[in-house]
Formats: C-alpha cells, structure tokens, sequence
C-alpha cells in the first residue's frame, strides 16, 4: 500500500481521514462539473442544434460528468485510494470508467426528472447540484467495495 501524506500527517490506515479526502476531491470535483456544466449548457442551449433545453442539459451534464470523472480519478488516487493495489493499471482505469458509466447513466436520469417540465420542472442548476449529490454515494460505495482496497 502506497502511504498517503498531506502536510506530513500520514493518514494511511486512517478510513475517516480517507473519507474526508474523498468528499474533498469529490466537492471540488463537483464544483469543477459544476462549472463546465454551466458553461457548457449556456453556450449549447444557444445552438440551433439544441432545438430543446432537455437536448443541451443531458449534453452538457454529459461531457461536464467525463470531464470531472478524469480530474476525480487522478485526486483520488494520489489522496485517497490506493490505484493498482486491486488491480492493474488498465483494469482499473476501464472499472473506474465504467462505474463512472453507470453514475453518469444515474446522472442523466436523474437530470431528465428533475428538469423535464413534464416531471418535477426544476431549474438546470439546482437539478445538478441534487443529482451530483445522489451520484456522488454510488461513486464512493462502488470504488471503494469494487475496484480499490
């Protein structure tokens, strides 16, 4: 097991210390998502192409959620989980990804409820924010009990 450190406290075997660092990484990781996706859903509901808001919304929820997985991944292993301690390397990036597949499947479906006027009519922002919430306990959950020790 790689030895995690920050300011010279060594937090290795520490869980709660460990679950402190992941919904670190994990918030600045949101606030990231969050960020893209707002720029990304400002810009692509101005497109002819996005002949609807929910086309833009799940457009940019999904490019803002791939780019956000891969800043994630590479916090998370430096600061908290132990990257190729389970797995190699190839393997646990291709199941780190696929969990991620999954959040962003809960992501998208989640985004859908939330802002279709059909549904629950809720503002873009605020569906993210709760949706990034209910995602963000799958991510841990799975990559904690499935692909890193």
């Amino acid at each position: 097991m790689r030895q995690k450190k920050i300011f010279g406290f060594d937090y290795t075997d520490n869980e709660y210390v460990k679950l402190f660092m992941y919904l670190l990484v994990g918030g600045s990781a949101a606030l990231f998502e969050w960020a893209m996706f707002y720029v990304l859903f400002q810009t692509l509901r101005g497109l002819s192409v996005f002949a609807y808001q929910t086309q833009a919304v799940l457009t940019a929820t999904a490019t803002a959620f791939a780019l956000s997985t891969l800043y994630h991944y590479i916090l998370c292993n430096r600061f908290v989980f132990d990257s190729g301690s389970r797995y190699k390397k190839g393997a646990e990036i291709s199941l780190v990804f696929l969990v991620s597949a999954i959040g962003l499947g809960w992501n998208l479906l989640l985004m859908w409820l939330f802002t279709s006027p059909s549904l629950l009519g809720l503002p873009p922002m605020v569906s993210k924010i709760m949706a990034s919430a209910i995602v963000t306990v799958w991510n841990y959950v799975s990559r904690k009990k499935w692909i890193f020790s």
